[in-house]
């Protein structure tokens, strides 16, 4: 996902004539985010149950997609 991004965001910078460089992070700042995201997320999701406030519940959720999203993506860092 991070490659098709970086792909398209080149060919955004080729036509307008721009240089802007995206981060490439590796796969252990990935895994460091995906635990990150998932620790966050779980305690929103936590925060959502106990408090009256479902915004938090739902914000915890999109963190844990966040979490594995960025899991599977440090996976295949290695693969061609």
């Amino acid at each position: 996902m991070i490659k098709e991004v970086n792909q398209a965001c080149k060919r955004l910078n080729e036509k307008l004539g721009i240089s802007v460089t995206l981060p490439n992070p590796g796969k252990k700042a990935l895994r460091n985010a995906a635990a990150c995201n998932l620790i966050a997320g779980a305690s929103l999701i936590a925060a959502g149950v106990l408090l009256p406030s479902r915004c938090c519940a739902v914000l915890g959720g999109i963190g844990l997609v966040s979490s594995a999203v960025l899991r599977n993506e440090s996976g295949r860092k290695n693969k061609p």
